[in-house]
């Protein structure tokens, strides 16, 4: 827990001037672009919400269902969900006849959770003997057909302008979000449906921790993947740099996220390979993969694809990692440092090491062998960061997997700890292009620009 000495403060003051506009969205060849947010206090509340935004003006953006045609669908794994228009604007896509699939982890009794949750899951029904057929008639319409008595409205309703379904009891709600959805049939009439994993969706393990949104159709796009750092929450936008890269019209991409979703919503233990997909540019896998260790780390994998002599001098990395410790934290520490003396230029950016790895990256950056920064600031002294990086990404500009002149993005959901690999429910994503590589590098230098440089003192 850090306070501000003198030093500090001033550092503080200057690292609060501008240092140039840098677009919350840049658009990159491949059908794709990234998006960033900006954190307090160094953004406005739009700058805070671009990621955030982007996925709600996505759910506004699928269009209502019309008779006879397969209605849309609207698919989601988030860690946490707070965020008044998100709900909104799902509970609206219900309604509008659009298909509205949730999964979350964590914090299911904050207000706008159980509205969203009473609104999706109000007519889900049980199939007990699992022969196809509801057991009973559901206890609600459908969520896009308005109850004719809707005497009751949440606070979070009523600042929207919405009217919603009347709000669960806590007791219910927490029975609707745990309750096995293995077919369809439970989903009720809208074929939406809230679903909690407790602990993992794939693993008796860790937690779902997974942000990814995917929309089989909004504005003029089909099947759009958005792989994001960022939780549809109001702690994401405010308190960390995050960042959300989205795939347009990738059916390949869209087909396996949906089905992996569909394998979460089961419970459907995850196997001891990993699940990953090629698609173009572009390569996801998905997490946990059980028995995983350091023989079998996709991570470390990909970081001995990297050599250091490449067509552009150097190799160049670049790193922005939130949560970094244990075992697997030391062992991708070890080979990021071997990079480092073979000649790579490496620079980290970090958020939430552990004493131990903060610790080794310290001296190394003292020895000179990496550039390193602190992203975190406790701007009112109480013991607590305000803001620091919670993305996860690393950039590779030089020679990867044999070729001298490659640029690389690696991104997604996990920290460099052991449950991101081998318990919780994550994803990582790939890019091998130019484009997406300049975007995020551009976001880098933006979260070091507000990050201070180490050693220090």
């Amino acid at each position: 827990m850090r306070r501000l000495s003198s030093a500090a403060a001033l550092m503080m003051l200057l690292l609060l001037m501008p240092v140039g506009f840098v677009p919350a969205q840049a658009a990159t060849a491949g059908g794709g672009s990234a998006t960033f947010n900006t954190p307090r206090p160094y953004g406005g509340r739009s700058a805070n919400f671009a990621i955030v935004n982007r996925v709600v003006r996505a759910i506004n953006g699928v269009p209502r269902h019309q008779k006879g045609k397969p209605r849309e669908v609207i698919t989601i794994a988030t860690y946490l969900l707070d965020h008044t228009p998100t709900v909104t604007a799902l509970v609206n896509a219900c309604r509008r006849g659009v298909e509205v699939r949730v999964i979350i982890d964590e914090d299911i009794m904050n207000r706008n959770a159980r509205r969203l949750i009473s609104t999706l899951n109000g007519d889900n029904v049980p199939d007990r003997n699992h022969d196809g057929k509801a057991d009973r008639k559901p206890r609600a319409r459908p969520c896009n057909r308005p109850l004719k008595k809707d005497r009751a409205t949440t606070s979070a309703g009523r600042e929207s302008g919405t009217r919603s379904n009347r709000t669960m009891s806590a007791q219910r709600t927490i029975h609707s979000v745990d309750a096995p959805l293995n077919d369809s049939i439970t989903w009720g009439q809208d074929g939406s449906y809230v679903k909690r994993c407790h602990p993992s969706c794939r693993s008796r393990h860790g937690n779902m921790h997974m942000k990814i949104y995917l929309f089989s159709h909004t504005g003029k796009q089909r099947d759009v993947v958005m792989v994001s750092s960022s939780n549809l929450n109001r702690g994401g936008a405010f308190l960390g740099w995050n960042d959300m890269y989205v795939m347009n019209n990738r059916p390949k991409s869209y087909a396996e996220y949906v089905k992996l979703h569909r394998l979460m919503t089961r419970g459907t233990l995850a196997p001891k390979d990993r699940i990953e997909i090629a698609d173009g540019p572009y390569t996801t896998r998905f997490f946990p993969m059980r028995d995983a260790g350091i023989n079998r780390d996709p991570t470390l994998s990909d970081l001995k694809k990297i050599k250091c002599k490449s067509a552009f001098g150097p190799t160049r990395i670049n790193i922005s990692m939130f949560y970094w410790k244990g075992r697997r934290g030391n062992y991708l520490a070890d080979k990021v440092l071997g990079l480092a003396h073979a000649g790579c230029q490496v620079s980290i950016v970090y958020g939430a090491p552990s004493r131990q790895i903060a610790a080794r990256l310290r001296a190394a950056a003292g020895h000179g062998l990496i550039n390193l920064y602190d992203s975190r600031w406790d701007y009112n002294e109480d013991g607590w960061s305000e803001v620091r990086t919670h993305s996860k990404f690393v950039l590779v500009r030089g020679n990867y997997e044999g070729n001298p002149k490659k640029w690389v993005v690696m991104t997604g959901s996990p920290n460099w700890v052991a449950g991101s690999l081998s318990k919780g429910d994550e994803v990582t994503l790939n890019i091998e292009l130019k484009s997406a590589y300049t975007a995020y590098l551009r976001n880098w230098e933006r979260i070091r620009a507000h990050s201070r440089k180490l050693p220090y003192g």
